[in-house]
């Protein structure tokens, strides 16, 4: 069940970019503001839920920080992802947000349900290659927004 879970949150932005040709690049970046807000500020957020006479677990906080954002950002941007190399490139990226998703919602998982993802062969296997995942992740997502209009730009200002 574990290697199940791991690879519908490794392959769901894949598929979703692939089906929708969403801005994954975007995407990738979003997760790692997610990521930030989750480790930051849960603490503060979860004392105005409290607030609010709203209940929530970290767990479930951190889960929604690192997903929804990204699976809104794939939605949202549907359409927006070129052809040819820079679609390839988007389906890396997007790959890239899938395994730091899941790298980032397997210990929330482990440590709150009956779902420990961190005792498969699959988890070992993408911890070992994490570095690769959030690096590649990057510069691709970078690159892809610092070049991705040139074209448009350029046609629009002759």
């Amino acid at each position: 069940m574990a290697e199940i879970l791991l690879a519908v949150l490794v392959l769901g932005p894949l598929v979703i970019t692939f089906l929708l040709k969403s801005n994954a690049a975007l995407g990738f970046l979003v997760l790692c503001v997610g990521f930030v807000l989750s480790t930051s500020v849960i603490g503060d957020l979860k004392s105005l839920l409290s607030q609010l006479n709203l209940s929530a677990t970290s767990s479930t906080l951190a889960i929604l920080l690192l997903s929804l954002p990204l699976i809104l950002t794939l939605l949202l941007s549907r359409h927006s992802s070129g052809k040819g190399l820079r679609f390839w490139l988007q389906l890396v990226a997007a790959l890239c947000a899938g395994g730091l998703l899941a790298l980032s919602v397997g210990p929330v998982l482990g440590s709150s349900s009956q779902f420990n993802l961190t005792t498969s062969s699959f988890w070992t296997n993408l911890q070992k290659i994490q570095s690769e995942i959030i690096g590649i992740g990057a510069l691709i997502s970078l690159v892809l927004i610092w070049f991705g209009d040139l074209k448009r730009h350029g046609r629009h200002s002759k």
